[in-house]
């Protein structure tokens, strides 16, 4: 999935969750109950922007299964003990380091405007029915009441909504491509592909691979990597093993059965 596609799609999606949470906050009013249902938007939007934007190698966990069904070629129980040697990595991680910073800054002020607004809602609700009824809020009915809530608390998730995305577009005219180096615990290559282990979730990678992966041998840090290079970002899956020409002449030969691509260095 390209970029901006990425990028309309987790739009589209935050948009209908602002519509169906502004309908709840109207009916559930101001309580405890709503503050507890910002948390959930927030972590809800969070999740949708992390899954939308993650990864381009197209790993899924419904992928694990069949991958592991195929013939084992490769297995690497515990990277993390070869990546510890490779004083190199903290360079690769510069660009990923400060878009993740850039981006828990705009997390924190959503939560700043979060918690100093939302009792203002009803205030702004209050304003709504003066500007558009000519009456008090205590004066109308309840359909309208509703109504000027749910107004009101739409208001009030899109101002979270444009800090959010116009601090996502500043980090990134920060940097030069929105980076995403991946790093797994421990992985196995078979012939139907590669099952990714981290900390909390497994995944699979299903071969053959996209034409446009690239397969990079690194022989003196001792990792193979899977990249993809898009106009906006770049991808990587860094394998690091004792053996690396071996992994990579086995994803060379399974992963690109009708033309082997692949660099050295």
């Amino acid at each position: 999935m390209a970029y901006m596609e990425k990028m309309g799609r987790m739009v589209a999606l935050n948009q209908l969750y602002i519509l169906i949470y502004s309908a709840l906050a109207a009916v559930i009013g101001i309580n405890v109950y709503l503050f507890l249902l910002i948390f959930v938007f927030i972590a809800i939007s969070m999740f949708v922007q992390s899954i939308l934007m993650s990864s381009g190698l197209n790993e899924k966990s419904s992928y694990v299964a069949e991958v592991l069904s195929g013939k084992r070629l490769f297995h690497e129980d515990n990277t993390r003990a070869i990546q510890s040697k490779d004083t190199l990595i903290y360079v690769d991680l510069q660009e990923q380091t400060k878009f993740s910073l850039y981006t828990t800054l705009g997390i924190l002020i959503g939560l700043a405007y979060f918690f100093v607004l939302w009792r203002y809602v009803p205030d702004l609700a209050a304003y709504l029915s003066l500007e558009l009824f000519g009456r008090q809020i205590k004066d109308v009915g309840i359909e309208y009441l509703r109504l000027l809530l749910f107004i009101a608390f739409l208001l009030y998730f899109e101002g979270y909504f444009v800090i959010n995305q116009g601090i996502m577009m500043w980090s990134l005219s920060r940097i030069k491509k929105l980076p995403a180096l991946n790093v797994p615990t421990s992985y196995i290559v078979t012939d139907k592909g590669i099952v990714i282990k981290g900390l909390i979730t497994t995944k699979g990678i299903r071969f053959p691979l996209p034409p446009d992966i690239e397969v990079v041998l690194n022989k003196d840090r001792r990792f193979v990597e899977l990249t993809r290079q898009g106009k906006r970002t770049v991808t990587r899956l860094r394998l690091y093993t004792k053996n690396p020409e071996k992994l990579y002449e086995i994803i060379r030969k399974v992963a690109f059965p009708a033309s082997s691509r692949g660099q050295e260095s």
